[in-house]
Order: C-alpha cells, then structure tokens, then sequence
C-alpha cells in the first residue's frame, strides 16, 4: 500500500461522476411556500492533464439537478460546460475556474437564466487520522451576463467534516457561508447566505456509495422580498469514476 501511494498521479485522468437522488424541499418566502419532490439525477464529466507535477488544468460538463446537499441558487435543473486551473502545495490547492451555465425551469422545461462566473478557490485536506477528513475551502466569485457586465460578486467558505462511525459508515457535517453583493439592474442589493448540510454515508466502494442527508439553508437580504429559508431532505446513490485507473487494485 505503501509503495501504491508513493506513485506519481497520472499526466491525463478522464473522471465521470453523477448522482441518483430522491429529495424533498420546501422552500419559504414572505408569504409563499412551495414544495418540491425531485429524482432528477446530476451527471459530469471532467478531464485533466498535468501540466507540471503539482499544476493541472481540466475541462468540464456537467448538468442535471443539483446534488443532494449542494449549495445551488436555485432548486431547477442546469446545464454547465468549464474549465479550470489548480496548483497544489501537499494538502493546500489554489486555482482558478471559468463557466458558463444555462437554468431550466422544472426538469429541462423552459430555459429561464445563463451566467458565466469566474471562480478563485483555496482548500486544504486535512486527515489527522484515517477516520477524521476535514477540508475547510474559500471562494470568490464573479458572475456575468451575456454581455460580460458584472452581475455580483459573492464571497464565500465551507468546511466538510467526515468522521468514521464504523466500517463504511460516515457522519459527514458541512456548514457554509456565503456573501453576495449584485450590481446592475440589483444594484444595491446584499444577500447572507447560511447554510449547514449533516447526515450519514455509506461507502460501498472506492466509487460508489450511498448518503443520506437533511439541510437548512437561511438568505437574509436587505431587500425583504429576497429573504427566504429552504429545507432538504433526501437520499441519494453516487458514483465516481476514474477511467485512468482500475477500480480495483491489482492483486486485490
């Protein structure tokens, strides 16, 4: 085992990843209350090329609904196309991401916005031990229209906590925060968004498991018809893939 982590990653990694969920939300706001049953699945495809041994740069698609516990601005469904350049320091990684995303109201029913949004992020993974993962991150963001006029610029951090209970069970918490301040036609407006995901997950393999996750998530704005609470409940089966490497190790 020691020997296998010592290898070097491989110059070109083609990774799949998706997620089955069934979910529940309800959102409030002022005096409107909805609900919203969906199973819509998210899929996405990233590929990657070291350019440098702690330097990538990557290509991305991916749409759907939102994954169950993601912190999304909005509860419809999307279509995303990017890319993005990382450098990593051991555990800390630093970079930089452009895409541009089409919403659809419903399951791919009427589209209903397009942004483009430039993205600086930091983490660092933290494993004091193999039962203990702590990746605490920090984004800053800006998003476009059409036109490349700035709509907002948001400011945002999380950490993702997952501790072993036992064998493949996981609790995993993740509290979030993010700042948004609009310009343009919004000009003025200032959004607070709060948020906290926890639930449990369940590792069938090294791509595949399954979680169960329950989520609260607060926006309060300075303009009242903004302010609005939103809670989701759900389960959901997801799969990572690396086509680089086999999924089981020889020998295994």
């Amino acid at each position: 085992m020691a020997a296998q982590g010592a290898e070097p990653p491989p110059p070109f990694e083609l990774r799949a990843e998706g997620s089955f969920p069934l979910q529940y939300t309800e959102s409030v706001s002022g005096a409107s209350r909805q609900h919203n049953a969906t199973a819509a699945p998210y899929l996405g495809m990233i590929a990657t090329a070291r350019l440098q041994p702690d330097l990538s740069a990557s290509i991305f698609a991916n749409g759907g609904h939102s994954p169950l516990g993601s912190f999304s601005d909005n509860d419809n469904t999307f279509l995303s196309f990017g890319g993005n350049l990382v450098r990593q320091w051991g555990a800390f990684r630093a970079g930089l991401s452009i895409e541009h995303t089409q919403y659809f109201d419903d399951v791919f029913a009427e589209k209903t916005n397009r942004a483009n949004d430039v993205n600086i992020f930091a983490s660092y993974a933290w494993q004091p031990n193999p039962d203990l993962r702590i990746r605490p991150s920090a984004t800053v963001a800006v998003r476009l229209d059409d036109a490349l006029m700035v709509q907002r610029y948001s400011y945002g951090g999380r950490i993702d906590i997952e501790r072993r209970l036992s064998g493949p069970w996981w609790l995993v918490v993740s509290p979030r925060i993010r700042y948004s301040d609009y310009v343009g036609s919004d000009a003025g407006r200032r959004d607070l968004r709060m948020a906290i995901v926890a639930g449990l997950k369940y590792t069938i393999n090294e791509s595949l498991g399954i979680r169960m996750l329950a989520g609260y998530d607060n926006r309060a704005s300075n303009m009242a018809s903004r302010n609005s609470d939103k809670f989701t409940v759900g389960v959901s089966l997801d799969f990572d893939i690396d086509f680089a490497r086999p999924l089981w190790p020889a020998g295994r």
